[in-house]
């Protein structure tokens, strides 16, 4: 885990547990140029690792810590390679 991560964890957890990205990106905007893109987009990576979960756009939850979208096989493939 980034320290960017457990920072967005903290906040997390000192706002009761729900985290708006207006939230997340108050305080920590000044580390770049375009922060509210880039901490978006650290939300979305957090979400698609598991470590938050979307409970509607813009507001987030902890997650459960495994990846939200579990890789899938198509049916007609009988190999990797194919």
């Amino acid at each position: 885990m980034t320290p960017e991560q457990k920072e967005i964890l903290q906040l997390l957890h000192q706002n009761g547990g729900t985290l708006t990205k207006k939230q997340a990106v108050d305080p920590l905007d000044s580390y770049y140029c375009n922060g509210e893109k880039h901490i978006g987009d650290r939300l979305s990576r957090m979400v698609n690792a598991g470590m938050l979960k979307r409970v509607k756009p813009g507001v987030f939850e902890a997650g459960s810590g495994k990846k939200s979208t579990p890789a899938t096989i198509a049916e007609n493939q009988q190999t990797l390679f194919e």
